[in-house]
């Protein structure tokens, strides 16, 4: 059973992956577009995903509960988007994706209250490698799917929607193998062997964005103990890091576009700059209480068609800017609270905790921050990042529960003896 628990768990990660196989499964055929995304057929489908998440909570006594007291601000969070119904300018669309919502929310809350650190980025990190594994015979197999025949020809997408989310992905997987290559949970060969295929994947998909978190991600798990050191090492230490960031942002700022030129993007940010100015000027319109969650880019109806049926998008690809957009001023103040309860509980972790654990948990931390410049990842539905964000949030608000389970482990095989968090 606790194997079994585990393979739909790994099922569970690679439905929420951004990959074409829910549209490809469901619909019988390829997906046409970002719009194939809500069809009947890929409708049912996350509905069985959500009765295999309902299945692992109640298979655990008690975790219902303890998932609704995980974090206030959360809680109040998800609350909002479904009373956000009662002013949506689609009601019906933004109760459907509420929904939608908390599903992913709880499968990330399930994570992190099921099982230790270790063995919950276990099962992100199988359900991701798969998904990249399943990319290379795509790019193989079916290059038409495989490989950008668009915007971006000949950069390799594999199993995903477009090369920013293989980038993204590949970018959570990567993450995981360093991380748990660094606490040595795993056998290395296999953890250093999936890190060199997605290195691969990650240079040929050409994504700047998930290249640059990658080697964010990488450099964080790898110095964070720097953060422990003596008080009159650490001051010193930020301060020169603090200098370094500030000459790197200048010179980011007077090379602007040969640096946009380096990570694959024009001085628009591919055309994000505009995108953002429209959204901006929407909140202006309604800046309380906003459009209603997920209702603003509702397919050919919302406020946003023109760049649905013209550009493709159904997002304004800046986490904070999506936020407003969504649930207005009460869900900007309770994402701010939240990244900021991640922030400092993590680097508090890391300073007086756990710090091969906090490790994992800073990283993943800044890099929902930088993913926040120019992708949508706060409130996704049916997202990896809303899993990372809620699974992260569980280790942070309740580090006490955590650090009580046997810190021993051998492996993610199924062949440890998993904590049962009913006891």
């Amino acid at each position: 059973m606790r194997i079994f628990e585990k393979f739909l768990a790994v099922l569970v990660v690679m439905a929420f992956g951004g990959s074409v196989l829910p549209a490809l499964v469901a619909n019988g055929s390829l997906p046409s577009g970002l719009l194939d995304a809500e069809s009947p057929g890929v409708t049912i489908l996350y509905a069985s995903v959500y009765v295999i998440i309902l299945s692992l909570v109640l298979m655990r006594r008690g975790l219902a509960w303890r998932m609704m007291t995980v974090n206030p601000a959360l809680s109040a969070l998800l609350l909002l988007a479904f009373v956000s119904a009662a002013w949506s300018i689609f009601p019906d669309v933004t109760f459907r994706r509420s929904v939608a919502l908390l599903f992913t929310m709880a499968f990330g809350l399930y994570l992190g209250l099921r099982y230790r650190l270790e063995e919950a980025v276990a099962v992100l990190t199988i359900g991701i490698g798969l998904l990249v594994l399943l990319s290379f015979v795509f790019i193989a197999v079916l290059p038409d799917i495989g490989i950008d025949q668009d915007i971006h020809r000949g950069a390799w997408k594999g199993v995903f929607f477009q090369k920013n989310v293989t980038g993204r992905m590949v970018a959570w997987f990567a993450l995981g193998l360093v991380w748990l290559d660094r606490v040595g949970y795993g056998r290395k060969l296999w953890l250093r062997g999936g890190l060199v295929m997605a290195l691969a994947l990650l240079i040929m998909s050409r994504s700047g964005t998930g290249l640059v978190t990658t080697g964010l991600m990488t450099v964080i798990v790898l110095s964070a103990r720097g953060l422990r050191s003596d008080v009159r090492t650490l001051l010193p230490t930020l301060a020169l890091l603090s200098v370094i960031a500030l000459v790197a942002a200048v010179a980011v700022t007077v090379n602007f576009k040969d640096t946009m030129y380096m990570l694959g993007r024009d001085t628009t940010l591919t055309g994000r700059t505009e995108i953002w100015a429209f959204g901006r000027s929407s909140i202006a319109d309604n800046p309380v209480l906003g459009y209603g969650y997920a209702a603003f880019w509702y397919g050919l109806y919302g406020p946003a068609s023109y760049y649905i049926t013209q550009w493709n998008i159904t997002s304004i690809h800046n986490g904070w800017l999506e936020v407003m957009l969504d649930l207005g001023l009460p869900g900007l103040v309770a994402m701010l609270a939240l990244m900021g309860r991640l922030l400092f509980g993590s680097v508090l972790t890391v300073r007086y905790g756990d710090h091969r654990k906090a490790s994992w948990l800073l990283a993943a931390t800044l890099a929902l921050l930088a993913l926040s410049i120019s992708e949508s990842v706060f409130l996704e539905r049916h997202s990896i990042n809303a899993v990372v964000f809620a699974l992260a949030l569980v280790h942070v608000s309740a580090p006490r529960r955590h650090a009580r389970q046997p810190a021993e482990s051998h492996g993610w095989q199924g062949k440890i003896a998993m904590t049962d968090t009913a006891k």
